[in-house]
Formats: structure tokens, C-alpha cells, sequence
């Protein structure tokens, strides 16, 4: 029920936040999304695992994914260090990058893949809303559909595989708004990032680069881009 519940906000805020003009109503829009989020991943991932007695899942990965996970490599220990030094080096170097390619105003790959065009923030403090949602994304659906979703459904169905099938499959359509390109890209999104959490043991670590992945296409590519450049009078004015 949340999912659905969620599914359908995204997609009539989606269309709402296409046709409001004011920099006001579209911060609000912002801040209407985290709370949902928070209202419909996380409370209920929360007060679900407190219910099975399962808290101690959101710091050590759960029993139930074992057979999944030894289908791919481990990396915990120092090698876990050595996965975070290369995601670091990644991440600096893609924004190096980018920085570059935003001078060439003819390349388009700065574009984010799917119809996200109406989410970009389009003045400063549109920038601080689109981070904050950003930085929610990353923790509250990699709660949901990283941990609580699959292990509700591995106790289920008992197969790790299944549970992860399934998720990645409801992650992708919870971005529908976003057309089928989108779909499609955050599905590969949601498989690297439960890749990254079996291979890791870290959920802390899936959230923190979803955030990144996020933060990228709505504040880092926008800034790069120039798109934050309005006029901030029209702005403050409406």
C-alpha cells in the first residue's frame, strides 16, 4: 500500500511541479516528496524489523541473502576499504570530468538519462531542496528496497534470488515517472547498488552512493551546467 500510495504522488507531483512557475510552490514540492519518503519507506522499514526482531539488519547484512551472496565476490575488511578508495577516486574523477564537458555547451551527455528535466533545480535555493531530496532518496529507498523489502520477501518465498528479483523490479517501477528510460536506468542503478550492499555487507555503503548518483544528476550536473543561472529577482519576486 505505501508503494502505491508513493507510486502515485510520484507521478502527479511529477506532472504538478511541470507546470508551477514560482520557485515557492516548487520548494515546497521538494520537501513534499522527503516527507513521503520518510512516511513511506521508512517508517515502515523501521517499525517492520522492529517487529520481527529484526534491528540488528540495518548493520549487519541478514542470514537470509547468504545465497545470493556467494554468488558474487566478497568484499569486506580491508577490501571493503579499498571499494570505498575506488568509488572516492570515481566519484572525483567523474566530477573532473563533467566539469570539463559543462564548458562545451554542445555536448549533451550532462543530460540526466530519463524525463527529469522538470526535477532540476533552477536557482540556489531550489539547489539546497534538490540535495536535501537527494541525500533522502539514498537512505530511505535503499531501506526499502535494499533490506526491508527483499528480507520480507526471502522469509517468504526463501530465496534470496527471488527477494532481489522482485525489489529491483518494484525499484525500477517506482520511477515511472520518469518514462522508460528511466525505468530502465535506475533498475541498473538498484543492481548496482544491491551488488555493492551483498558484496559489501554495508547498507550504509549503498546509501551513501545512491546519494552520490543522486546528488550528481540533480545539484552536480545542474551547477556544472549552468542551469542554476536564473534570474534570482524573477525568483525572489515570485
Amino acid at each position: 500500500m505505501a508503494l502505491v500510495w508513493f507510486l502515485k504522488g510520484d507521478l502527479l507531483g511529477y506532472r504538478r511541479i511541470k507546470r508551477l512557475p514560482d520557485t515557492a510552490s516548487r520548494q515546497k514540492t521538494y520537501r513534499l516528496w522527503i516527507a513521503k519518503a520518510a512516511i513511506a519507506f521508512v517508517l515502515p522499514a523501521i517499525i517492520g524489523l522492529a517487529l520481527l526482531g529484526r534491528l540488528d539488519a540495518l548493520t549487519d547484512i541478514p542470514p537470509e541473502f547468504d545465497d545470493l551472496r556467494t554468488l558474487l565476490p566478497s568484499f569486506e575488511g580491508d577490501s571493503r576499504a579499498f571499494v570505498l578508495g575506488m568509488m572516492g577516486g570515481g566519484a572525483l574523477a567523474g566530477l573532473v570530468i563533467g566539469a570539463f564537458l559543462a564548458t562545451r555547451r554542445n555536448w549533451r551527455v550532462l543530460r540526466p538519462i530519463g524525463n527529469v528535466g522538470s526535477l532540476l533545480p533552477r536557482n540556489r535555493p531550489e539547489i539546497a531542496n534538490a540535495a536535501a531530496m537527494s541525500i533522502a532518496a539514498g537512505i530511505s529507498e535503499e531501506l526499502a528496497f535494499r533490506l526491508f523489502l527483499p528480507l520480507l520477501i526471502a522469509l517468504v518465498s526463501g530465496s534470496a534470488i527471488v527477494a532481489f528479483g522482485i525489489s529491483l523490479a518494484l525499484f525500477g517501477a517506482m520511477h515511472r515517472y520518469q518514462g522508460w528510460a528511466g525505468v530502465i536506468a535506475t533498475t541498473i542503478v538498484g543492481a548496482l547498488m544491491a551488488a555493492v550492499y551483498l558484496m559489501t555487507g554495508s547498507l550504509w555503503l549503498a546509501m551513501l552512493l545512491h546519494a552520490l548518483i543522486d546528488l550528481n544528476a540533480l545539484v552536480v550536473r545542474p551547477i556544472l551546467a549552468g542551469a542554476w543561472r536564473v534570474s534570482f529577482s524573477s525568483a525572489s519576486r515570485s
